[in-house]
């Protein structure tokens, strides 16, 4: 609806283009500031003593006025491209209002205005100060003394009015304009001032903040209103108790350690229970709270993306669709699948998927499920970076199973923490089955005043739930294989846990040799296509998910993607020797409820090397050391059922061994140390594209296309169905693609547009995924 007084006189003046249906400048600017009117009622204390909302408001309504430039008007209207930049040539409006502001709020003001499309280096070359022929001039020669006049009687009629009937007349004061001549002197003086300030903001710290907020909320708004975002939901605001009774099964106890993440108020908190013991329903509790204070939004985050994708499943159940997004590299392949489910044609399914991103990444969901490497994204000063810090202001995070994280991308997780929670006033809930001393301490310094809720005496003694088995030899030996087979054979669902991919898909070809059927046996591991891989997630939680009706007999056999946050209740878990925290996230998949009574899980004592997963070090002697002391830390529990109490005191010994603990602790003080240095160069106004290199690098993992699908991909491409094109990629590492290429095993696609898509000359089995039998890899080969 439109508000009164409305400007009928500028309806002939187009924010948007005809071929993008022509919205109005007056109509564009009302949505821009319905949205930073919602913005507003989600975080109204965000701004403090200080007046934000007033240099917002303010902002919002001239940040497009150079829009009516007739250059720009004609470019809607499918004329010549226009060389010129609309948001500087807005900022020949702000002597209308700027007694309005004190000096230092004139910066503010300006910065929102001429910042919201591009950087602040951008905007200095293309209007360079101190040539002979000023381009300004040239620009505000487009806004002639008609325009210009009705842009002040919109101004002076509409501003006022329309801030009361947007409830925001608290904090955007009001001001009587004064009349102004478009001037490039005047454009140029204030463009001085938005330079000059930002060359400031190199020393001044404290600036910064605002500056990012400034920024971060008009860009919002604005890409909202483009977006046609109608409104910014507000937040979850159910009270604990509330959401207890909805989520919890009739008969089932609240235990102690959810009904004091309940109560615990605002404050972070760290929580050590058991797998299986309701974490997730503890975390939503914490958040929640008594509903009187709901977080702005609440983000949860997870390290693997089949457990962010059941994770989004499992609080879509909970809370509904519209309430909840998914974040991460593959999420539109998830999602896709999911829509595909209700959705009779394709093409709708697509246009959801790409709905939904939007919302996702205009920040317009209370609840979102991701990996820390989005929220990381920010600190990399990456496009866009303002808007995400702005997302974070007064956020519940809930960071589950921390143990999964290396040193190094721990103290990436625990620098971010500290920089969210001293200036965006955001609050931390940390989760996991084991809290060593050692990752604790590092979580204490990077909270600070923490509470920490443990599972009670009792809780741990019910989910005394498996008993530990070292077995000699490998888990691929004849006898094991055998010993597995006669297990599903006799109606069991048996977890078969390797480190790698190679060994996944060798004891996929033995268990089949052995004389487990297709419908016996499931494979899973990150070398799947990424359309199989929704298929078999999707296979697994249906047969082995712990409400799952009917539980047919199988093998699931698996990498460490199973490890984490996902809901599945096996009967027993064969596994190669690993880190201690990542044997107990496996065991933790078996008999999850304790409902079996004991399950035996059996751990093997070769190889303990680390397979090239745990413990990597350039010294052999060295290399998976974590692995040995793991297995000698558990050589003194073998046969005993294992007592979750205890497990901090095994870990805090493992942890205590000199070669261990000096390399745990080197890795993460040479990562928290560059943290430092990145956030003490955070800076508004400038993102960094060289910093997209640095983030680009902490993912070792590049996609290619299988050469069976090179055809599909292509045509896919063709139709322009890129969705449905991603579903036929594979993740390899950057190792194996550069030894891959090295080999001739890798070549370009066909024609593929502007995509460099690679095939690669492998075999590719719908059961087990992409093959690297025959490719030779040199362990020292960097």
């Amino acid at each position: 609806m439109k508000p009164s007084p409305w400007p009928d006189a500028i309806d002939h003046l187009l924010a948007k283009s005809v071929q993008h249906g022509g919205e109005t400048l007056a109509a564009h600017t009302w949505q821009v500031l319905c949205r930073l009117a919602d913005l507003y009622q989600l975080r109204p204390q965000l701004a403090g003593e200080s007046r934000l909302w007033h240099c917002l408001y303010w902002a919002a309504f001239l940040h497009d006025f150079g829009k009516a430039a007739h250059g720009f008007q004609r470019r809607l209207r499918s004329g010549p491209v226009w060389p010129h930049r609309h948001e500087v040539l807005s900022l020949a409006f702000v002597d209308a209002i700027a007694h309005g502001f004190s000096a230092a709020e004139q910066r503010w003001l300006v910065a929102a205005i001429v910042s919201h499309h591009r950087d602040e280096p951008e905007i200095a070359q293309t209007y360079p100060l101190g040539i002979r022929n000023d381009p300004l001039v040239e620009l505000c020669n487009e806004v002639d003394a008609a325009t210009a006049g009705l842009l002040a009687e919109w101004l002076a009629t509409c501003a006022n009015p329309w801030r009361e009937q947007l409830g925001l007349a608290e904090v955007a004061e009001s001001i009587a304009p004064q009349p102004v001549t478009v001037n490039a002197k005047r454009v140029r003086y204030w463009l001085q001032v938005y330079h000059d300030w930002v060359a400031e903001l190199e020393h001044d710290y404290a600036a910064r903040l605002p500056g990012i907020l400034l920024r971060g909320l008009i860009t919002t708004a604005d890409h909202m209103a483009s977006a046609h975002v109608q409104l910014v939901p507000l937040p979850i605001s159910e009270a604990w108790p509330a959401l207890a009774q909805r989520l919890v099964p009739a008969g089932q106890q609240v235990y102690e350690h959810q009904r004091c993440s309940g109560a615990i108020g605002g404050q972070s908190a760290l929580l050590m229970a058991p797998t299986g013991s309701g974490k997730t329903e503890a975390a939503l509790y914490w958040a929640l709270g008594d509903g009187t204070a709901p977080p702005a939004r609440i983000f949860y985050t997870l390290p693997y993306q089949a457990s962010m994708n059941a994770m989004y499943d499992r609080l879509r159940r909970s809370f509904g669709d519209q309430a909840v997004g998914l974040q991460h590299g593959r999420a539109a392949q998830a999602l896709y699948a999911r829509f595909r489910e209700g959705e009779e044609w394709s093409a709708a399914a697509a246009r959801r998927v790409h709905w939904e991103k939007n919302l996702n990444i205009l920040h317009a969901r209370p609840l979102k499920v991701l990996s820390p490497y989005q929220l990381l994204k920010a600190l990399f000063q990456l496009r866009g970076f303002e808007a995400m810090l702005a997302d974070y202001a007064h956020a519940a995070f809930i960071f589950d199973e921390i143990h999964a994280y290396e040193p190094e991308r721990l103290a990436l997780i625990t620098g971010l923490m500290r920089y969210l929670r001293k200036q965006f006033a955001a609050r931390f809930f940390v989760m996991s089955a084991t809290f060593p001393q050692i990752i604790r301490d590092r979580l204490d310094e990077a909270l600070g005043e923490t509470a920490f809720i443990s599972a009670t005496p009792e809780t741990f003694t019910r989910f005394r739930r498996h008993r530990l088995h070292l077995r000699d030899g490998e888990l691929t030996d004849p006898a094991t294989i055998s010993e597995i087979v006669a297990q599903v054979r006799a109606g069991q669902q048996v977890l078969v846990c390797a480190n790698t991919i190679a060994r996944v898909q060798e004891l996929r070809g033995k268990l089949v040799q052995a004389g487990l059927g297709a419908e016996q046996l499931i494979v899973i591991h990150s070398r799947f296509t990424y359309g199989d891989r929704n298929r078999l997630e999707q296979a697994i939680r249906e047969r082995c998910a712990s409400e799952a009706r009917q539980r047919p007999p199988l093998a699931l056999v698996a990498t460490q993607v199973v490890e984490v946050s996902l809901d599945i209740d096996l009967d027993t878990v064969y596994s190669d020797p690993a880190p201690l925290e990542a044997l107990l996230q496996r065991f933790g998949r078996a008999n999850r409820r304790g409902a079996k009574g004991i399950c035996t899980v059996y751990v093997f004592r070769r190889p303990n090397n680390g397979q090239g997963v745990y413990g990597r070090d350039r010294d052999p002697a060295r290399a998976g050391h974590i692995v040995r002391v793991t297995l000698a830390e558990l050589e003194r529990h073998d046969g005993a059922i294992i007592d979750e109490a205890a497990i901090n005191e095994w870990l805090d010994r493992i942890y205590a061994d000199p070669v261990l603990s000096q390399q745990w602790t080197e890795a993460y003080r040479r990562m928290a140390q560059q943290v430092e240095l990145i956030i003490n160069g955070l800076r508004p106004f400038q993102s960094d594209e060289q910093r997209e290199d640095d983030f680009e690098r902490m993912f070792d993992a590049v996609d290619v296309v299988p050469h069976c699908f090179e055809r599909d991909y292509i045509e896919r491409l063709v139709e322009e169905q890129f969705i449905e094109a991603n579903n036929y990629l594979v993740s390899i590492s950057k190792q194996r693609f550069a030894i891959l290429r090295s080999q001739g095993k890798l070549r370009p696609a066909e024609e593929t547009g502007k995509r460099r898509v690679w095939v690669a000359q492998l075999p590719y089995d719908e059961r087990n995924g992409l093959s690297f039998s025959d490719i030779v890899i040199d362990p020292d080969w960097s």
